[in-house]
């Protein structure tokens, strides 16, 4: 076959594994219920913090709220009259991303290695179609999970009647697409790391270190140098920062379009880099 059909039909297997399982569906009903409900309680202390503002100075106080929250005031004049609960649920999907990617797709490729049914594509497909299909499949999973949670949010949104049917559509479909390139970004990192492994259970521990140490190293370390340093743009900092996938996302939300292109071939470097070396990898490794 040609080799974008054989990716195709990885691609779609493995939606429809992950889907229609009962890991996939537990993910979703757990995302759409555990998901909402955190997202609304942090709307309601947002809200709850700026409700002695008056009407016409609610969106002022946005913009001072979100230029503290970037460090942009920028961006906090972008996003100054955007709805307070759909800027919360991108944040909490960007957040969240790596724990539904680590939990959906850890076994996407040791589990068949284990039971030797990767044996059956292998003489069906290329390899590299094989592991790009994987990938594909795994990204299109999770990021149909977050849509979920987005719309359910939207629908939640409209029918308190606290921002009209447009502006919801209009930033909701925004804050969507943001989290798309930063979930391509772990999904190029679990399953390249996962597929080291011939054991799910193997994968799952190499996938949840790896994250943990990302995480550590991106998210804690430099908010640790930046404090003791009392500086917020020390270059140590900012370095260990772009090692982490979730940084981005106040790249690709910029309304400047330098800056949001950049944060995008970032994140597609996150996902195609290990991707390609996985492809490649697999092809050499007796399976």
């Amino acid at each position: 076959m040609n080799p974008l059909n054989e990716v195709a039909l990885i691609m779609g297997r493995e939606i429809r594994k992950n889907l229609r399982g009962v890991k996939g569906i537990v993910l979703l009903a757990l995302s759409l219920i555990g998901g909402t409900l955190m997202a609304l309680a942090v709307v309601k202390f947002v809200t709850h913090k700026i409700g002695a503002v008056p009407a016409e100075l609610i969106q002022a106080e946005q913009e001072k709220i979100f230029t503290e929250l970037y460090n942009d005031a920028v961006m906090g004049k972008y996003l100054a009259p955007a709805p307070v609960a759909l800027v919360v649920m991108m944040g909490f999907c960007v957040w969240l991303a790596p724990a539904l990617i680590w939990l959906a797709g850890f076994d996407s490729i040791s589990g068949e290695v284990q039971y030797r049914s990767i044996r059956y594509w292998a003489v069906r497909t290329r390899r590299s179609s094989y592991y790009v299909g994987k990938f594909f499949g795994l990204w299109a999973t999770v990021a149909m999970i977050t849509f979920a949670m987005h719309v359910l949010m939207w629908i939640v949104t409209v029918a308190q009647g606290s921002t009209t049917f447009g502006d919801t559509m209009s930033w909701g479909v925004r804050f969507w697409l943001v989290t798309i390139p930063i979930i391509g970004a772990w999904c190029g990192i679990a399953v390249f790391v996962g597929s080291f492994a011939r054991a799910p259970v193997t994968s799952l521990m190499l996938v949840g270190i790896t994250f943990f140490t990302i995480f550590i190293l991106g998210a804690m370390a430099p908010r640790m140098i930046m404090s003791m340093r009392e500086n917020p743009d020390d270059l140590t900092a900012r370095i260990l920062a772009g090692l982490y996938p979730n940084t981005y996302d106040a790249w690709l939300l910029s309304p400047r379009f330098d800056r949001a292109g950049f944060g995008f071939l970032i994140c597609c470097a996150f996902a195609g880099l290990p991707t390609a070396a996985g492809a490649f990898l697999l092809g050499k490794k007796d399976v």
